[in-house]
């Protein structure tokens, strides 16, 4: 039996974001993130992600008062909403409606990381030092990877909507919600198995166990999310999503989202993958150990996003080999940002991470490093007629200041203004 003040808190939050939805900002918003990821020049764009809800903290803002744990999980989502819009507008898009999530289980690859914690002990997962335990040593090992199984539970999922339905009925409609991002890491995967040291050494010493390793990776990745294509249960990323690590997904290029929420095909959504681990070896390493085992991936999709934290500025044309379908590509802190700018040539977005870091020192911010990183992304983008989004993301503490986060996102705003209009 649903509490009668569960429903008039989660029909007063709606009620909320039904408002917000409605600024006509939102439109905006949309309308440049479509032009910028069908490369038309735009002006670069504002994103901030990644970050554990107990570092935004305030006034009990993001504190739920509702039990029943499905509802508990809309009224966080709500308050979400609520909280980036007032405190972190940046190029956000608000939509009017209420996502139903589905129900489904994901058996994962039948191998799990044995990571026991090293270091930091007592932290959240965010912040903890952990060391991984090798459990593959041969190729009689490669199997320990397994398809995975994936199980729809239709009469639970339809049962959750009709109660949302009936909530939220005048207010905002409800749609399903499924899966619409599917991280394809086999590098960073496979060395939590193998153990990062040993790894390391399988792909110097031992080539073809590693090549083997990764192409079963794939194939099992593959059935995976065909399984999620047949079940229906798929949704679009031309939407207000994270596509990967690499900012939000509206473009042209891409069916619209369907009615229902789910339903998408494979070849209705962006694809992604990263390989952070391979940050630190050669470009021809990245080219035979992780792209040309990827592309099988990638081809997929009609559209593509690859990288997350790794350095990719030296190996740009690779992935414009590799990935002739790529059209987003991630530049992390530690990447020179113009080299990514002029190997691309404005081929791709160029999804740029300011350095989270200098957010987190001590007891100030360092502002004017910040205020200085995006000076100079305004001028790079104006030099190269590039595509740039500032993604802030990754943030691992604010010292107890959510406040430093939301000053961030006013001053990035304004100086892109101020450069652009």
């Amino acid at each position: 039996m649903i509490q009668k003040t569960d429903i008039e808190r989660l029909q007063q939050l709606g009620r909320r974001v039904l408002e917000i939805s409605s600024y006509e900002s939102n439109g905006e918003n949309k309308r440049l993130w479509t032009n910028m990821n069908d490369l038309i020049p735009t002006r670069p764009l504002i994103h901030v992600r990644d970050y554990p809800l107990y570092l935004l903290e305030c006034n009990d803002e993001l504190t739920p008062i509702i039990t029943d744990p499905m509802l508990k999980n809309i009224e966080m989502k709500l308050l979400l909403l609520i909280y980036e819009y007032t405190h972190m507008k940046c190029n956000r898009v608000i939509e009017p409606y209420v996502e139903c999530d589905v129900v489904f289980s994901d058996s994962g690859f039948g191998i799990e990381a044995d990571k026991p914690i090293v270091t930091n002990a007592g932290l959240t997962q965010y912040n903890q030092s952990i060391s991984y335990t090798q459990q593959i040593f041969s190729f009689d090992d490669i199997e320990k990877i397994e398809y995975a199984k994936i199980t729809y539970f239709k009469e639970q999922t339809e049962k959750n909507l009709a109660t949302l339905q009936e909530i939220f009925d005048g207010i905002l409609p409800v749609r399903l919600f499924g899966r619409s991002q599917f991280n394809c890491t086999p590098l960073d995967d496979i060395m939590t198995y193998t153990s990062i040291e040993q790894g390391m050494m399988y792909l110097a010493l031992q080539p073809e166990l590693m090549h083997s390793l990764i192409s079963r990776y794939i194939e099992v990745q593959i059935d995976r999310i065909k399984q999620y294509e047949s079940l229906g249960i798929i949704s679009s990323n031309n939407a207000f999503k994270n596509v990967g690590n690499n900012c939000i997904g509206y473009t042209s290029s891409l069916a619209p989202p369907t009615e229902s929420g789910i339903g998408a095909k494979i070849s209705d959504i962006w694809g992604e993958n990263s390989d952070q681990i391979m940050t630190c070896v050669s470009k021809e390493m990245s080219e035979e150990f992780a792209f040309a085992h990827e592309m099988t991936w990638a081809s997929m999709f009609p559209i593509y996003s690859y990288g997350c934290c790794e350095r990719l500025d030296n190996k740009i044309g690779s992935l414009l080999e590799y990935f002739p379908n790529i059209r987003k590509i991630s530049c992390s802190p530690y990447s020179d940002l113009e080299a990514t700018l002029e190997q691309s040539e404005g081929r791709t977005v160029i999804s740029f991470k300011p350095n989270s870091n200098y957010l987190a020192l001590g007891a100030n911010a360092d502002f004017d490093y910040l205020r200085d990183e995006i000076v100079e992304v305004c001028r790079l983008v104006e030099k190269y007629q590039a595509n740039v989004v500032l993604n802030m993301k990754t943030l691992i503490t604010l010292q107890q200041q959510p406040w430093r986060l939301w000053q961030w996102c006013s001053m990035a705003q304004e100086i892109v203004t101020a450069h652009f209009g």
